[in-house]
């Protein structure tokens, strides 16, 4: 089954404020029970993080194909057969 992952701030409360100290990826799949995946410090980290997890998964049995749009601009497919 192909996995959702989301993407949240670990936060720290100091008092009148927030202190984001990190990331983690959060396995959503059964949204009753989320489950952490990995922790990261920064953004941009923890959503490769998280896409790298949603395209692993979607290689298991009975699992819908990865629909990341994630897609190579230098893939350039013909996509118009008529001559």
């Amino acid at each position: 089954m192909t996995h959702t992952a989301r993407v949240e701030p670990i936060k720290e409360d100091r008092g009148e404020h927030y202190l984001i100290s990190g990331w983690r990826v959060v396995d959503v799949t059964m949204p009753d029970s989320p489950r952490e995946v990995s922790r990261h410090e920064t953004e941009p980290e923890a959503i490769e993080a998280a896409r790298q997890f949603e395209a692993s998964t979607s290689s298991e049995p009975g699992s819908d194909p990865d629909d990341n749009q994630d897609y190579d601009s230098s893939d350039l497919t013909d996509r118009d057969s008529t001559p």
